[in-house]
């Protein structure tokens, strides 16, 4: 019969009608006549699936019963997420103002209204409506998680940092590979800036934390060859590369690049040997080993051979195409059917987030739709 979330909400927002006048007077039976009928048919609209009619009948059920404050937060909260902000905070001041509350009631209202502001984009008035609730008995986890929400989203690195360490005391859980990335992201804006040792710094501050941490990694190899230390840079990077493989497409060129700049010609093929005896080997570290080849005088139509029978990828195909002159003997028809295959592939996702599923076109640090850091991986064969 409820075909959807919001429709399961709603009966849920009538049992909660229920529980609360029953909980302030004993029964639903001694409620006044208007506000039990304005009930009856919310949960009749429920029925019927009538999801606007429902909303309306409960509203009136508020009206008529102003000190039912656990619906009041609960219809609040159905507004918000319907994207009625004005009446959600309507609603939760209402309820706020309420002679009588207990501090907990108080402090589920202040949530609730801070979780409306930060929707509707009132920074300041969430951030200090849940600053009011942090040391509080009640909500007070709730009200962190929110901060940190709110920080990420104003991108004050250095608040999200505390509160973060403010959520690990009070959970008990490990935020290190969270505020890692709130580190790498201090080391982001400081080498935007220019401001080589203190990106540095912070960088190593989040590889201190997280050891792991690819990003970290790579954000130390830019930085060294920024600073024009390219042999120092590569080391960072090739770090970088073994902690995760799936990111090859990002580091290999800078790899290349700093690997000329030293003149040690050895460095490049080292790290792609390296690379490709891995017992998954990423579709870029394959095709950048068998362009080396290729260039080289080695013999690439071999490995792409021995590619292809393992695991057969377009984009191999096409390079042995190339490299062995099977695309030039195709004629002139090669090049329209070359270009179509090259369309198609990059129509492909390029990243994907281990999570949530989403398929952004660019590389997050923090997924766009789940919010979690470090979860999006670039998707093996998009090159």
């Amino acid at each position: 019969m409820f075909d959807t979330p919001f429709e399961w909400l709603l009966l849920l927002v009538g049992a909660a009608l229920g529980w609360a006048w029953a909980r302030r007077r004993g029964s639903l039976a001694v409620q006044p006549e208007g506000s039990r009928a304005d009930a009856i048919a919310g949960l009749s609209s429920l029925a019927r699936d009538d999801a606007d009619q429902a909303i309306t009948a409960l509203t009136r059920a508020v009206e008529a019963e102003p000190g039912a404050i656990e619906l009041q937060l609960t219809l609040g909260g159905l507004f918000r997420k319907r994207g009625e902000i004005d009446r959600a905070i309507h609603l939760h001041e209402a309820a706020l103002a309420t002679p009588g509350l207990s501090t907990e009631q108080s402090a589920s209202a202040s949530f609730e209204l801070a979780q409306d502001y930060l929707r509707g984009g009132v920074m300041d008035r969430a951030e200090s409506l849940a600053q009011s609730l942090v040391d509080s008995p009640h909500r007070a986890g709730e009200a962190i998680e929110l901060l940190l929400d709110l920080y990420e989203q104003a991108r004050d690195w250095p608040q999200a940092i505390v509160m973060a360490q403010r959520w690990q005391a009070m959970r008990g859980q490990s935020a290190a590979p969270r505020i890692a990335h709130y580190h790498c992201e201090l080391a982001d804006v400081a080498l935007a800036g220019g401001r080589l040792d203190e990106a540095a710094d912070q960088a190593r501050r989040a590889q201190s934390l997280d050891p792991k941490n690819v990003r970290a990694n790579m954000a130390l190899g830019t930085i060294e060859e920024k600073g024009e230390r390219p042999a120092d840079a590569i080391e960072h990077y090739r770090q970088a590369l073994e902690l995760g493989p799936a990111f090859a497409r990002e580091l290999l060129p800078p790899i290349e690049r700093c690997a000329k700049a030293t003149g040690n010609e050895r460095i490049y093929p080292e790290i792609l040997e390296d690379g490709n005896a891995l017992v998954d080997v990423p579709l870029p570290l394959a095709l950048a080993k068998a362009r080396w080849l290729a260039a080289t005088g080695g013999d690439a139509t071999a490995f792409l051979t021995t590619r292809l029978a393992n695991r057969p990828e377009w984009e191999s195909l096409l390079m042995w195409l190339e490299i062995t002159g099977s695309a030039q003997a195709a004629g002139a028809g090669w090049e329209t059917v070359r270009a179509g295959l090259q369309k198609q592939l990059g129509a492909r996702p390029r990243y994907r987030c281990t999570q949530c599923g989403f398929t952004p076109g660019l590389l997050f640090w923090q997924c766009p739709g789940c919010k979690q850091w470090g979860v999006v991986q670039p998707v093996d064969g998009v090159v």
